[in-house]
């Protein structure tokens, strides 16, 4: 038997639910004008906070980024100074980077002011204290969001800088297989170098080799072309 459609007329006399149910709210702001005048307040004072929260975010940000460049112009000045490593302006350059850091830590600045710190100390000799800084940035937002790949590449140079090839080497191989690196040739190329330096020839020809594979159109493939065969003369 088929299911029997309600009539118009039956549908007009059932209760419309939004009308109900504004009709309720009426009625309890009717009855309850304390407790909606609290709800009220309740939401501007929020709405406020979030702009209080905005504004100050954005002057801290401000203050962050103009003390970060400030910082890193002088930096960029130093770098081409002949008394560079022992200059205090370095030792100056350090203490207003690290005020950055420290001060605006969770900010896009206070974390490039790590990065900074790191080639600050690389300059001054201070290997130690770089690869703190740089595996420090590694573990940065900014380093998550897609500058990992340019933190390994420090923390690789570095540990080159301290003499630990071992490390370096392990470094530099992990950017070889990230093809997205930017670092990925000169990863490749680093790793020849180190095992030349080591005076392995056949692993140093073999990283050579597997340069020239990955980036046969490299502009120093002639170069490289030519080491592998005075290493094989020498091998």
């Amino acid at each position: 038997m088929a299911e029997k459609k309600p009539r118009r007329k039956e549908l007009l006399k059932e209760p419309d639910e939004f009308i109900t149910w504004s009709a309720r709210a009426v009625a309890f702001a009717r009855n309850n004008p304390r407790t909606i005048g609290i709800a009220a307040s309740l939401v501007v004072v929020v709405a406020l906070a979030s702009l209080a929260y905005y504004g100050y975010q954005n002057r801290r940000q401000s203050a962050a980024h103009e003390m970060l460049e400030s910082a890193v112009r002088t930096y960029e000045i130093l770098t081409v100074s002949e008394n560079s490593k022992s200059s205090p302006e370095q030792d100056k350059v350090l203490a207003e980077l690290d005020t950055v850091s420290k001060n605006y830590g969770g900010l896009p600045s206070g974390e490039v002011a790590v990065l900074y710190e790191g080639h600050v100390l690389f300059n001054k000799g201070d290997y130690e204290g770089a690869l703190k800084r740089y595996s420090q940035f590694q573990a940065s937002n900014l380093a998550r969001k897609g500058l990992g790949p340019l933190a390994q590449y420090n923390i690789a140079e570095t540990y080159m800088a301290l003499k630990d090839s071992e490390k370096a080497i392990s470094v530099f191989e992990q950017l070889s297989r990230d093809i997205n690196s930017p670092y990925r040739r000169e990863a490749y190329s680093s790793i020849a170098r180190i095992y030349e330096m080591l005076d392995k020839k056949k692993e140093a020809t073999q990283a050579y080799k597997q340069y020239l594979k990955i980036f046969p159109e490299a502009p120093d493939a002639d170069f490289v072309k030519a080491k592998i065969a005075q290493l094989s003369i020498q091998g």
